[in-house]
Parts: C-alpha cells; sequence; structure tokens
C-alpha cells in the first residue's frame, strides 16, 4: 500500500512536467539548479528492539526494549530544472537525497550514533521573485509537494511531503545567482518494521540549503519593479507615483516646470521658466505681488499693501551708503545713485508716503546737531523732488544725535550716526 503511495507521489510531481517541456523559450527562461544543506527533525525517533530470551519458565518468550532517539546530524544534496514562467513566478522540479542520523547518549552522557535513515524522491515547486532596493537582490517565497523513499536497515516506505519556505537570492551576473533558503516540511509519519527492530517517528521539520542556480539565456539586466513605470525601479525610487509621461531624474523625480524643486514639494508647480524661487518652488514667498528677486522685505504679512520693493509702510528704508562729512549737508555723488531707485520706487508706489529721518553724531552742542540733521534731510527731499517725486509725499524729520546706530567715542561710529533714514509713513 505504501509503494502505491510512493508511485502515486512520483505520478503526482512529474505531472508538473509538462508545464515545464511545454513552454517556449518566449514564455520564461529555462535554467538548472543545484545546492547543499541541513536538515533539522523537530521530533524525536522512537526505536523498539526485540530479543528472544529462554528460560526454565519461559523457554524462548519475546521482549522488547523501547528507546527514544534524539537528532544527532544530517546533510542534504538537490540537483532540478526550472523555468522562469512569467516576470517574476518560477516552476521547478528537483531531485533530492537526505541522509539522517539519529542518537541516544550513553552512561557516561556520551553521544553514540546508533542508526541512519535516507530518503530520496522528487519535489515540485512553485516560486515568486520580489525584487530589494538593490535590483540584484531579490526575496523569494514558495512551496510545492515530494514525494519521497525513506530507507532504514534494509526496508523503505514511499510517502509524501509538503513544504513552504523562503530564499534570499542575488544576481552575480547574467547568468548565475546563489540563493540561501529556509523550508518547513511535513509528511506521512515514517514507520519501519524490520526483523528485530521497529522504527516511528513523526515526518516533519526545517531545512537550510545554499544553492545556485545557471541560467540557461542570460537576462541582459537583473529582474525589478518599476510601479510608475518612469524607469527607475522601486527600490530605488524615491518619488513612486511619478506619472509615465513625466521626465524624471536619475531618484525617480519629476520637476515639471523646471524650477529646480520636484513636484512632490513643489507649492508652486507652474512657475515659468527662468524665474528665481525658493526652496518651496515659489518666486514670490510671502505672496505680495512681487518677485524674490526684486524683494527688499520678503517676509512681509498676507493682505498687507507694499511697495513696488516688496516693503510695506511698517517696514523701514534704510540708505547705508548716505553718508556725510563732518558738518557737511551736502548730498554725495554716491548717495545720488541710491536715491534714484528710491525715486523709482516711489514714482511706481504712488500710494505710499516718506519720512525723510535726518540724524547726526554728537560732535556739536545739541542745537547745532539739530539743525544738521534737518539740513541733511532737506537736502535728500530736495534730491527726490529734482527727480519727480512730489513734495507733499514727503516729510521732513530731525533727530540730531538722540538715535546712534553706533558707538560715537570713535571716529567709525560717528561717521555712521551722520546719516539719512527713509521711512514709508502711511499708505492711502
Amino acid at each position: 500500500m505504501r509503494n502505491n503511495n510512493y508511485w502515486q507521489s512520483l505520478l503526482l510531481v512529474a505531472g508538473f512536467s509538462p508545464l515545464l517541456c511545454g513552454a517556449t523559450e518566449a514564455q520564461g527562461n529555462y535554467y538548472l539548479s543545484a545546492g547543499m544543506g541541513l536538515v533539522l527533525p523537530t521530533s524525536e525517533a522512537s526505536l523498539s528492539e526485540r530479543s528472544r530470551d529462554s528460560s526454565l519458565l519461559f523457554p524462548m518468550a519475546d521482549s522488547t526494549v523501547d528507546s527514544q532517539f534524539g537528532y544527532d546530524d544530517s546533510y542534504r544534496y538537490m540537483l532540478g530544472v526550472g523555468l522562469s514562467v512569467a516576470e517574476a513566478w518560477r516552476a521547478e522540479i528537483d531531485y533530492l537525497d537526505e541522509r539522517l542520523r539519529f542518537a541516544k547518549a550513553d552512561s557516561r552522557g556520551l553521544p553514540q550514533t546508533h542508526f541512519a535513515l535516507r530518503k530520496q524522491g522528487l519535489s515540485a515547486s512553485v516560486w515568486r521573485d520580489y525584487p530589494l532596493g538593490n535590483s540584484r537582490f531579490n526575496f523569494s517565497v514558495g512551496g510545492g509537494l515530494a514525494g519521497v523513499r525513506a530507507e532504514f536497515a534494509g526496508e523503505t516506505q514511499a510517502l509524501w511531503e509538503l513544504h513552504g519556505g523562503g530564499a534570499l537570492g542575488v544576481q552575480l551576473t547574467p547568468r548565475w545567482i546563489v540563493d540561501l533558503s529556509y523550508q518547513y516540511y511535513v509528511g506521512e509519519d515514517l514507520y519501519f518494521a524490520a526483523s528485530n527492530q521497529d522504527f516511528n517517528s513523526a515526518s516533519r521539520g526545517q531545512r537550510w540549503q545554499l544553492g545556485l542556480r545557471y541560467q540557461l539565456s542570460p537576462s541582459a539586466e537583473p529582474r525589478s519593479l518599476d510601479g510608475d513605470g518612469d524607469g527607475v525601479s522601486d527600490g530605488a525610487d524615491r518619488c513612486p507615483n511619478t506619472s509615465q509621461a513625466a521626465l524624471v531624474d536619475h531618484y525617480g523625480c519629476a520637476d515639471s516646470d523646471g524650477d529646480g524643486v520636484i513636484d512632490p514639494i513643489d507649492r508652486c508647480p507652474n512657475t515659468p521658466l527662468g524665474n528665481e524661487v525658493d526652496n518651496n518652488g515659489c518666486m514670490d514667498s510671502d505672496n505680495d505681488g512681487v518677485k524674490n528677486s526684486a524683494d527688499q522685505c520678503p517676509n512681509s504679512a498676507q493682505g498687507e499693501r507694499v511697495l513696488r520693493n516688496g516693503c510695506a509702510a511698517r517696514q523701514t528704508v534704510r540708505l547705508e551708503g548716505l553718508a556725510f562729512g563732518l558738518g557737511e549737508t551736502t548730498v554725495s555723488e554716491q548717495a545720488r545713485e541710491h536715491l534714484s531707485r528710491v525715486a523709482e520706487l516711489m514714482l511706481a508706489s504712488p500710494q505710499f508716503r516718506l519720512a525723510v529721518q535726518g540724524h547726526s553724531d554728537n560732535s556739536g552742542s545739541d542745537e547745532l546737531n539739530y539743525r544738521l540733521s534737518r539740513a541733511r534731510a532737506r537736502a535728500v527731499r530736495a534730491e527726490l523732488i529734482a527727480m519727480g517725486v512730489a513734495a507733499q509725499r514727503m516729510d521732513i524729520h530731525a533727530f540730531g544725535a538722540s538715535m546712534p546706530v553706533a558707538d560715537n567715542n570713535s571716529s567709525e561710529g560717528r561717521a555712521r550716526n551722520r546719516r539719512v533714514t527713509l521711512k514709508v509713513i502711511r499708505a492711502k
């Protein structure tokens, strides 16, 4: 009966053969496989030894000694042929040969090998490959059925086994792949009745194996998945949902408007080419209507009215280059260059007014410093009027030495304090 089961199992395993033999190269890639490893049974074996004893009272009486044996060591090897039948699916048929030894400790606690068990057969498996971050690496899961013939003490038993597990592989070359696999198997219980021994054990355990595959037709590139079809494998794609029509960089990210900020973090995705943008891809960060490249006050409050330079009425415009000599009120050529830009700004922003604020150092008396600061402010206003700014849009303020911006104890500090500051004071 058990021999019939063995042949039935082999026929079932062999039923996978037409799938391989009937497939063409257009459907996949044939490969050869080989491997060696360990078998780790998860149950003990029981051995009953029979003997015949004779005595005056019980001549030729049978006696039985039952012993439990633990797993000692083992090895296995396999040879197989397979076919990659789809992008990431494989079917494989293998010949397997396993040798297992069981032992029982002696009176001194030292293990002694008592018997060995051998298994041979054919197995059929189906595998599914999943590429990892580097497309040369992949993780596989699979399972299948095996028809096995076990041998013990000259007796044989046929049985079937189911197995399943996983493997980690790496493609070394377009033809060679190496992998480390793990399987858990379960099958019919083992039972042997030899001349003076009975052996039985559950058929289940674990297998570890180092394997090698050789593809008969080389692959130009390792298989990889590209979920968004942008030409960058999923493992290396930092933008996994990019449109197929988009041009991407080597990270798989697109920049549709070409502003240097990738689409997933671009808050202003339709920026015209050639415009300066911030880290968010926007050319007007504070939405005040003035581009970042011309905005001298890039953090204006939302909804606040600003000048052409992006500054609001509350924000001071300082003329750092507008300096005056000791006791002087004449506007220098360098200062006129600054004033021409201020005039242009005021003419483009007619809704704003200016406060022209004059200052001095503390070299003279308070009265002298006040008159100097006022004269300097009037000189600046006169220059702006000459440049087209209406006089009624400017107010004069004189502060003398009361608002220094540097230490008056040094010549450098006093030079910085002799200045004029322009401030937007009101909007209509």
